[in-house]
C-alpha cells in the first residue's frame, strides 16, 4: 500500500534527523517547548500503534508504560522514569515494516470508527494509516526544530 510505503519513508527521515544525537541531546527540553525529542520518537510509535493495530483489536508492539508516557496529553515533565530511549530508533523502523507485512498478508479485521484530538473522524484503517502520514508530518517538523536548537 503506498500510504504505508510513504510511513516508511517519513521513519527513514526521522531516522535521519536524531541519528548522532546523543542522550542528552534526546531528552532535553528547550525553553518555549513543552516536550523535548525523545518524547516525539515516542510519541509517533505509540499513536501510530494505537491507531492501526488497537482500533483494530489487535496486540499492539508496545507496553502499557510506553503509552502512558507518549500518548497525547503527556509531557516529559511528567515522567516518573526516563523511557528506554535506545529502543526507540529500532521501532521507528521495524514498526512500519511490520504494519506492511501485516496489512499484505490480511491481518487487520475491523476498525473501531475514531475521532482524533484533532476533529478529524476515521471511519477506516487506510484512513488512519493517511491520518498518521500526516501526523508524524507535523512531529518530523517539531523534531527538526528541537534539533536545531540542541545542537548549537
Amino acid at each position: 500500500m503506498d500510504s504505508i510505503n510513504i510511513l516508511i519513508q517519513d521513519r527513514h527521515l526521522i531516522q535521519q534527523a536524531v541519528a548522532g544525537l546523543s542522550a542528552q541531546q534526546l531528552l532535553t527540553i528547550p525553553s518555549g517547548f513543552d516536550n523535548n525529542i525523545a518524547w516525539n520518537l515516542g510519541h509517533i510509535i505509540v499513536v501510530q500503534q494505537l491507531l492501526h493495530y488497537r482500533l483494530c483489536g489487535l496486540e499492539m508492539a508496545v507496553s502499557d508504560q510506553q503509552i502512558a508516557m507518549f500518548k497525547t496529553g503527556t509531557s516529559p515533565a511528567d515522567w516518573p522514569i526516563e523511557p528506554d530511549i535506545a529502543s526507540l530508533p529500532a521501532l521507528l523502523s521495524e514498526l512500519p515494516q511490520k504494519l506492511l507485512v501485516d496489512y499484505q498478508t490480511g491481518r487487520f479485521g475491523d476498525f473501531t470508527p475514531f475521532t482524533t484530538s484533532t476533529g478529524i473522524y476515521l471511519e477506516t484503517l487506510e484512513e488512519a494509516i493517511a491520518f498518521n502520514n500526516f501526523h508524524e508530518g507535523l512531529h518530523l517538523g517539531f523534531i527538526l526544530a528541537l534539533r536545531n536548537i540542541v545542537v548549537q
